[in-house]
């Protein structure tokens, strides 16, 4: 276990939920720029009703009737293309909003998963911890051991070796003792 690296168990569904926001970040970046060319398209169309009824008064004042008839054909048209634009419009702003609230939930549950590794890996670090404090109370314990046996050997052979020079005394003393007798 000691320098294990940590390896969140869910990493591949991390990395999907991370590719799913990234893909819906897509989708709704290219959602909106369809949208906004809709949208530049709509106020074109508003531009042109605007110079065309602009054109409309003009020629009512003056008196122009085949120009008003023209015009006011233009107009009818324009209005059916208004009409039709606006409900694109309308359709690619659902569209521009679904992809957002997809994006939001996809980015609640990738976040859920960040929060979750985070909390695994805390927990490893512990566990990690734990388990280097064992190994390091374990060697402690050898080498006090190893320290305690010599300690004990030393001791041992300084007592043989504190009988061996009582033993030499006593038949030194008793040497002595013969000799005299």
């Amino acid at each position: 276990m000691a320098g294990k690296k940590f390896q969140y168990r869910l990493e591949k569904v991390l990395d999907f939920r991370t590719k799913k926001v990234e893909k819906l970040q897509a989708e709704l970046a290219l959602a909106i720029r369809d949208r906004d060319t809709e949208v530049a398209m709509l106020n074109a169309l508003s531009e042109k009703r605007t110079k065309a009824q602009k054109s409309l008064e003009s020629y009512l004042s003056k008196g122009e009737v085949a120009e008003v008839q023209q015009t006011n054909t233009f107009l009818e048209n324009l209005a059916k293309k208004l009409e039709s634009q606006n409900r694109i419009v309308s359709k690619m702003n659902e569209n521009v909003e679904l992809i957002r609230k997809k994006l939001v939930v996809a980015s609640k549950e990738k976040k859920i998963m960040e929060k979750h590794k985070e909390k695994k890996h805390e927990e490893w670090k512990v566990e990690m911890g734990k388990f280097e404090a064992k190994q390091l109370d374990e060697m402690a314990g050898t080498i006090f051991r190893k320290n305690l046996s010599k300690k004990a050997l030393t001791a041992e052979e300084e007592e043989r070796r504190l009988e061996v020079m009582e033993k030499r005394l006593l038949l030194e003393a008793l040497k002595a003792k013969k000799k005299k007798h």
